[in-house]
């Protein structure tokens, strides 16, 4: 079993990434294999919306998405840590996102079935400074949108509000609770 971690905050040493690493030291604790991929350090062009993909199942840009969708095709559970940026995703998550418009023109336009696709499921972890109640749903309609593109059952979210400056995960009380349950019951 491998699961995969977006790391999607353009900030390395931030409060998205001590939530996923969090996340993911649950998940090796059960013994079970993880991977990130911090999508700022990656070389990720934006989709040209060119249709090469509806056509030929393939993309035609050459760069890092090529190791990263071969990432997602080899991945048991896919989890999407980001902050919320305007109501979204960083921009360089949001490239990566726009980029599996590929796996979307193989399952919808030429119908090719990833194997994998039945099992696969996806879960968002993803952190806002504001305390607003509608804070996270540009983001959860996102994810929902990309797990489906990529092949992955959406099964939930963790989030938290008012977590804006560095260091404010870590104070927040439930965090560690909410994530070891969590992990528990999608992996134990």
């Amino acid at each position: 079993m491998l699961v995969l971690g977006l790391q999607g905050s353009p900030r390395q040493k931030g409060n998205t990434n001590d939530l996923l690493q969090i996340f993911m030291n649950a998940v090796r604790k059960l013994g079970v294999v993880t991977q990130i991929i911090t999508v700022a350090r990656k070389d990720i062009k934006p989709c040209q919306g060119c249709g090469f993909c509806e056509k030929n199942g393939f993309c035609i840009i050459k760069d890092d998405m090529v190791e990263i969708l071969h990432r997602f095709w080899q991945a048991d559970l896919i989890v999407m840590a980001t902050p919320v940026f305007f109501y979204s995703t960083p921009s360089q998550l949001k490239a990566l996102i726009d980029r599996t418009q590929v796996f979307w023109a193989r399952k919808y336009r030429l119908n090719l079935r990833d194997p994998k696709s039945k099992q696969r499921r996806g879960f968002l972890l993803a952190l806002g400074a504001t305390k607003g109640d509608n804070v996270f749903e540009g983001i959860e309609l996102t994810a929902k949108y990309f797990f489906d593109a990529v092949g992955a059952d959406f099964i939930g979210s963790l989030t938290y509000r008012r977590i804006e400056n560095l260091g404010d995960l870590v104070k927040h009380p439930a965090v560690l609770e909410d994530v070891k349950n969590t992990v528990n019951k999608l992996l134990g």
